[in-house]
């Protein structure tokens, strides 16, 4: 039995039947016997930044009158289990709670809110994780550093026309929003052309600089599409046979059982990484007034590398897992990592893995896994 205290109210929380958690609330303050109240329990994702967007959502929910003594709710184990994961995490970008709330109504509205942490009560509590190293980032997204011009000559003739395409867009478009920025700036008020000097709230703002901005946006999203024209060199794909397997803490599979892929080209020092991490989500608040927006952010936090082979040469028309006879053990994923802790789509705390094929002067290749492959209550498993 746990129990939170206040002057007004009391939380006290027991294990019930089938996993289901009663939580009984007290009422000491004589103030709200006999006022309706609203009993909930909620799994909020708290952002860490200066202007944060955070994220909640309601597994159970219930009104009440308060009476004197206590009033008793009991929430089936199923309403944790529709949302998966039932464990605290504070991390550097995010934090995942959750909590038992009351909260009072009054005659023009709601009254205070009382609440309390609950996760340490919740049924199938996450046995401690293995340590990892501090090295997510680099894992997860490491350094692509590849030849343009070799990469490019890598290619089909219809790639590489696409390719070109693809820059000349992307150039005319960032170099045509500078010169409309720079116009602006130059411009006055009602002889400009898009960027106005002053946002919606009549402060002054500078179109040259806004126009920086969106020219840097529309650059990165032309480069990403470059990039996916580079990678045209090779085909790299999951194989059908791992779309349909479940993958537990004992799985060891065999790495020509999931992936495949033929290069058009030689490729030499290629090697293939398996890793798998969580990623911390969340949104923030970045500008003012007309420039205001909401920005999502994906923080890679803790990661552990399962796999890891570096060959000297792939040859050209060659099946690249017939280089990679060996067989990869998820156990450690299950080890170090979380299960998945989503707060809706964008908040929470996320599950990735991948299969890297690393190349020196070509862009890599990457294959983003299915993270539903996995079997949740393995992570439970101490």
């Amino acid at each position: 039995m746990q129990r939170r205290v206040s002057k007004d109210l009391e939380f006290t929380v027991d294990r019930g039947p089938n996993e289901s958690l009663k939580i009984s609330v007290h009422i000491k303050n004589k103030a709200w016997i006999e006022k309706t109240g609203t009993f909930s329990v909620k799994r909020m994702c708290t952002v860490k930044d200066s202007r944060p967007v955070h994220k909640e959502i309601t597994l159970f929910k219930s009104e009440f009158i308060a009476k004197s003594g206590e009033c008793i709710f009991t929430i089936p184990q199923n309403k944790f289990a529709s949302t998966a994961g039932n464990f605290p995490y504070d991390g550097p970008k995010i934090k995942v709670e959750t909590r038992a709330e009351v909260k009072f109504k009054k005659f023009l509205g709601f009254g205070p809110t009382f609440h309390r942490d609950i996760c340490g009560d919740l049924p199938d509590t996450l046995p401690h994780r293995a340590k990892v190293k501090n090295n997510a980032q680099e894992l997860i997204d490491p350094k692509d550093t590849f030849k343009f011009f070799k990469n490019f000559t890598s290619i089909s003739g219809s790639d590489q026309a696409q390719t070109l395409l693809i820059l000349i867009v992307g150039l005319s478009s960032a170099g045509g929003n500078l010169f409309v920025g720079f116009h602006d700036q130059m411009a006055p008020e009602h002889l400009t052309m898009f960027y106005s000097h002053r946002d919606s709230d009549g402060d002054s703002q500078s179109p040259l600089l806004n126009a920086l901005g969106i020219s840097g946006g529309i650059l990165t999203l032309f480069w990403f599409k470059v990039k996916k024209q580079l990678r045209k060199y090779m085909t790299f794909h999951f194989k059908r046979k791992l779309k349909r397997t479940r993958i537990d803490r004992e799985s060891s599979i065999l790495i020509s059982d999931m992936v495949t892929g033929i290069s058009g080209v030689a490729l030499y020092d290629a090697t293939l990484r398996i890793v798998a991490c969580n990623m911390e989500k969340g949104q923030y608040i970045r500008g003012y007034g007309s420039n205001r927006r909401t920005i999502s952010f994906s923080n890679p936090n803790r990661a552990v590398l399962l796999y890891s082979k570096k060959v000297p040469m792939i040859e050209k028309g060659e099946a690249v897992d017939s280089y990679f006879q060996d067989t990869v053990s998820f156990k450690p994923m299950f080890e170090a990592l979380y299960p998945k802790q989503m707060v809706g789509s964008n908040h929470g705390l996320d599950l990735v893995w991948e299969i890297q094929l690393l190349v020196d002067d070509l862009v890599d290749q990457e294959l983003i896994g299915d993270s539903e492959r996995f079997v949740i209550r393995d992570f439970y498993s101490a």
